[in-house]
């Protein structure tokens, strides 16, 4: 008797937690559709995915970006211009845009990930 309880009681917490990490990854992590608004032009709109970064969403939407490094943030080419919905400056950033060119909301490409429901962007 001993043991089907504490195997029943083991599912049971398992169960609970599985339910907790899955209610928490829906409240958290954004998913769905993301408007990439691009020189404020109607026609020039990406609607895309959520969770990639904004390098490679632009590039796989024919807009490419300068990038030596790939992707890795550490050569500081991918440079966009995100008016709104970038979400807060990377400290891997830092190396790269100095404190006024952030205040105008310059960032790296290959470090903003889409996630927000919509993103201004506009090219240098």
């Amino acid at each position: 008797m001993e043991i089907i309880l504490g195997v029943v009681m083991f599912t049971l917490i398992v169960l609970v937690l599985s339910g907790l990490i899955l209610a928490a990854r829906a409240k958290l992590v954004n998913s769905g559709d993301v408007i990439i608004d691009i020189n404020d032009d109607p026609q020039n709109q990406i609607r895309t995915p959520a969770g990639d970064k904004l390098l490679n969403t632009l590039s796989g939407n024919g807009i490419f970006v300068s990038s030596a490094c790939g992707g890795g943030g550490s050569c500081g080419q991918c440079r966009v211009t995100v008016k709104e919905g970038g979400g807060d400056i990377l400290p891997t950033e830092l190396s790269h845009i100095t404190k006024r060119e952030a205040k105008e909301g310059c960032r790296l490409a290959c470090q903003v990930a889409v996630r927000l429901p919509l993103i201004h962007l506009s090219e240098p």
